[in-house]
């Protein structure tokens, strides 16, 4: 009798395997109450059957990161030319995040260079500061890229349609033209300082001959206040400036 059992318990198990609704009808039947070794295996093979065999399981794993990191970033449409222009963003991950990667390149260039963004005292904000020439004035196109630890990644601006801030050289500031000014004023008024001495001088040399000339004709008339030394003359000159 017990062989019996056996082998029809056998069978079973072999049917299961090949239909379906064997292997359901298998894991519901009651064990048989065997004795011995025999007893032992069948119930293992009932308990294997009822568990997750041939039956999918559901992941009820809570931890996965799905959610890809959070990008803020106000574009600056326009900035003056200077040794260096500074960009800002907020990002932010409901884990951790890995990078933060700012791309640039200036206008006309094909290819993007590659800046790691510093994170600002532990903070959500990140700055990526770029050198440029302050007298250049090519627009500069980017986009910043956020890695959290677990792949997620979020784009702000793309490769093919970038963000683009255009530079503009300063106005010029009203101080130094005036100062241009005032020293272009003074330039001049030396320059005619320089003029007045010598049409000064020249014409006092001229006087002077025409005194000394009306002098010597009252010498030789035998008047006037000249003797046989000579003529004296006494004249007080200011400067006209």
């Amino acid at each position: 009798m017990l062989r019996c059992l056996k082998t029809l318990f056998i069978a079973l198990f072999a049917v299961s395997q090949v239909m379906p609704s064997g292997r359901v009808a298998l894991a519901d039947a009651p064990v048989p109450a065997l004795s011995g070794s025999s007893a032992t295996s069948g119930l293992l093979l009932a308990q294997y059957e009822r568990g997750a065999y041939g039956r999918s399981v559901a992941n009820t794993d809570a931890s996965v990161d799905l959610e890809p990191p959070l990008i803020e970033h106000d574009v600056v449409a326009e900035a003056e030319a200077d040794i260096r222009q500074t960009f800002v963003a907020t990002v932010v991950d409901d884990q951790d995040l890995d990078s933060v990667i700012f791309y640039y390149r200036y206008a006309g260039e094909t290819s993007f260079s590659r800046y790691v963004m510093m994170q600002v005292s532990y903070s959500s904000t990140y700055i990526a500061q770029i050198p440029t020439d302050p007298n250049g004035t090519r627009a500069i196109e980017y986009y910043i890229q956020a890695r959290d630890t677990s792949g997620n990644r979020t784009v702000r601006g793309y490769t093919f349609s970038p963000l683009v801030r255009n530079i503009v050289l300063p106005p010029a500031e009203e101080p130094v033209i005036q100062a241009q000014a005032d020293a272009s004023a003074d330039a001049a008024a030396r320059e005619g300082a320089g003029i007045s001495r010598v049409v000064y001088i020249v014409g006092g040399v001229l006087i002077l001959g025409l005194i000394a000339s009306a002098a010597s004709s009252s010498g030789g008339s035998g008047g006037g206040g000249c003797s046989d030394d000579g003529c004296r003359l006494s004249l007080t000159i200011d400067q006209p400036f």
